[in-house]
């Protein structure tokens, strides 16, 4: 299935994939915090002039990371930095349409726009929602059958809005386990009401088309990292569900490229390519050509990972590679025996779930062979 003109990058080819996954692996429900433990939502408040003339004919979103003007682009932020999303009105007065947002400063399709205050704007009571995936794992098929599957994404009202005209972006999940604790990617979608009338930016009928099972670019999308190490590039695909045989017509469409989801090979390529690796999305028989063979061996006694010599395999750094046969995830941190490389030690990975962090014992793989290894060149920043 891989070849010019799809590019199927799987943990992952029908010879290569992982086995189905053993039923205690396999999510089936979020965890869901019970209702009278959850705050009160503010009232929703309307916004706006009640005398202002004008319908409002689109909405929109737009996204600024700390004090950089908002556009309705892709944004990528730091945990430490602020990501504040802007309600954005067109409103048709006569023959002209005006742009209303409390955005300081403003780019929609790469023009600088000036917005009139919304304060100003016809009266509207604003709805916001978070698009998440309604699943942490999926399938395209095998070699026979690779389809890309939709990907289920369920509209989840932010009831802390209130309706205002302004938010801080929040990518917890709802929908599937919390992973990222703060960090990963998340959609949104706001709607007005103007008297009778609804309108909606782009929510889960925005499909892609052919060759995705997401969301097309109109829909808002929000990625936060822990930091900017090769493992925080990686918690941006947090939230979003594990794709068997995720997939692609070129690196960029690919599914992980735009963030829908992945399988484990994928997800360790992500990363190296916000790194600014020139990497292709790949299997995992394909990782010992970008990357260097640190040591080998199998799990022993007390759970420590030992050579061909017996010796103890050494916990080299966080973000070099451990390649089972069919799987692969990133060295995250050293537990259990500190120094050397045990089942207790931290991985993150993608398996039959969201991506995280998991310790070695508990992935389904610690009786496996292990290859320890690095991507060439060395991804790591002097900071």
């Amino acid at each position: 299935m891989r070849g010019a003109v799809l590019v199927v990058a799987a943990c992952s080819t029908a010879s290569s994939a992982p086995a189905a996954p053993p039923a205690a692996l396999v999510p089936t429900s979020a965890v869901v915090t019970p209702a009278a433990a959850l705050p009160a939502a503010p009232p929703i408040v309307a916004i706006g002039d009640p005398h202002a003339p004008g319908r409002v004919i689109a909405v929109r979103i737009a996204a600024a990371v700390g004090r950089a003007p908002a556009t309705d682009r892709p944004a990528y932020a730091r945990a430490d930095q602020p990501v504040t999303l802007f309600a954005v009105l067109d409103v048709q007065d006569g023959g002209a349409v005006a742009i209303y947002s409390d955005a300081p400063a403003l780019r929609l399709a790469g023009k600088v726009v000036a917005p009139r205050p919304i304060a100003r704007a016809p009266r509207v009571e604003l709805r916001w929602n978070k698009l998440e995936p309604a699943v942490a794992t999926m399938s395209n098929g095998d070699a026979a059958t690779f389809h890309y599957e939709p990907i289920d994404y369920r509209a989840t009202p932010i009831a802390r809005a209130g309706g205002q005209p302004s938010l801080t972006a929040d990518v917890h999940p709802t929908l599937t386990p919390d992973h990222g604790d703060g960090v990963g990617t998340m959609r949104y979608q706001l709607i007005a009401l103007q008297g009778e009338r609804v309108i909606a930016s782009a929510g889960p009928e925005a499909r892609r088309g052919k060759a995705s099972g997401g969301l097309a670019d109109a829909v808002l999308r929000v990625s936060i990292r822990r930091d900017d190490s090769y493992l925080g590039y990686l918690t941006e695909m947090y939230n979003q569900p594990y794709i068997w045989a995720s997939a692609g017509t070129s690196d960029a469409t690919h599914q992980s490229e735009r963030l829908e989801g992945s399988d484990c090979a994928d997800f360790i390529v992500y990363g190296a390519r916000r790194m600014g690796a020139p990497y292709s999305y790949t299997y995992t028989g394909a990782l010992p050509r970008v990357t260097r063979l640190l040591a080998a061996g199998t799990r022993g006694d007390g759970g420590v990972y030992r050579d061909a010599r017996g010796q103890p395999i050494a916990f080299s750094r966080p973000g070099d590679l451990l390649l089972f046969p069919r799987h692969v995830g990133a060295l995250a941190v050293d537990r259990g025996t500190i120094g050397v490389l045990d089942d207790q030690d931290l991985m993150m990975h993608t398996l039959f779930d969201s991506p995280k962090e998991q310790a070695i014992a508990d992935t389904g793989y610690a009786d496996q062979p292990v290859e320890l290894r690095r991507f060439t060149p060395d991804l790591r920043r002097d900071r």
